[in-house]
């Protein structure tokens, strides 16, 4: 049976638009509380959430240096995370930094002959990709807190007007989705925020 997460991170893509109106909405817990606000980051981060694993999906489905770049400084380059798989993709991700910014540097012939020698690996979230869906099983306690924050999104009604500030902060996730070739569709983002 799949989990909360693996359902929102194998969403269909017509549903995920309303999951990234869910992810920004209030959550139930604070309209219950009759709570004013839910913090702007608090929504950012549920947005962020929901993205992680639509993003990992169709980098595998295409993979760039500019897509996991962008997949890495999103949501894993300020992480203090001390686990075996995070200090390898950290690794990694300085390697393809490395070929980004030498590729860049080449004239355009160079470029696509040399292309083969930097191209990154599909699966080079699959361990972060797996611990954001179910944090660590063995650790009962944080994987139902995890499936619970994935819960909280599907049990939240999609809302579509949203305040300004959240609305300029989901412009600009959606803006560097879109120069990074991410598909907005399937990132649930094809509205415009305004």
């Amino acid at each position: 049976m799949a989990s909360v997460a693996q359902k929102i991170a194998f969403a269909p893509v017509e549903t995920r638009r309303a999951l990234v109106y869910a992810a920004l909405s209030r959550s139930q817990g604070a309209v219950a509380m009759n709570m004013a606000v839910d913090s702007v980051q608090t929504s950012i981060d549920r947005l962020k959430r929901v993205l992680f694993p639509w993003m990992v999906l169709d980098f595998r489905g295409e993979p760039t240096k500019t897509k996991a770049l962008c997949i890495f400084k999103m949501f894993l380059s300020d992480k203090e995370d001390d686990t075996a798989a995070y200090a390898k993709l950290s690794s990694e991700m300085k390697t393809v930094e490395q070929n980004s910014k030498l590729a860049k540097s080449m004239s355009w012939f160079k470029r696509v002959k040399t292309s083969k020698s930097r191209t990154v690996d599909s699966n080079i979230f699959d361990d972060m990709f797996l611990l954001h869906l179910e944090n660590d099983p063995k650790n009962t306690l944080r994987y139902q807190m995890n499936q619970e924050l994935f819960a909280q999104i599907l049990r939240t009604p999609p809302t579509l007007s949203q305040g300004k500030e959240l609305l300029a902060a989901v412009r600009k996730i959606r803006q560097t989705c879109k120069e990074a070739g991410f598909d907005l569709k399937n990132l649930g983002l094809t509205d415009s925020f305004t």
